[in-house]
């Protein structure tokens, strides 16, 4: 997924089998440049105990889509990066700021 943020484009790719997200931006898409790793997975819970406890207890897994929505159609005036989540069945919602 691609998003425009303060002149600048992301890149954002979804880490189906980890969880979480890597953000780079592509602005000059010769030379991407790594910007950074999210993640509302809790890497402190077993994927064992993930089953007992349910999908829940481990955070976000499995984001699937992802869907940009830049400032000027965002209900809080920011950029916004929605996330569904397919394993854990959840939606984030991450606001994006420019580095």
């Amino acid at each position: 997924m691609l998003g425009a943020v303060a002149g600048r484009t992301y890149a954002f790719v979804g880490l189906e089998r980890a969880g979480g997200i890597m953000i780079y931006d592509v602005t000059a898409p010769s030379a991407p440049a790594f910007v950074d790793y999210v993640s509302a997975r809790d890497f402190g819970v077993a994927d064992h105990e993930a089953s007992v406890l349910g999908d829940s207890a481990v955070g976000d897994l499995g984001p699937e889509g992802l869907t940009f929505i830049d400032a000027a159609q965002s209900p809080n005036g920011a950029p916004l990066l929605v996330v569904g989540n397919e394993v854990s069945g959840t939606t984030t919602v991450w606001q994006v700021v420019a580095r």
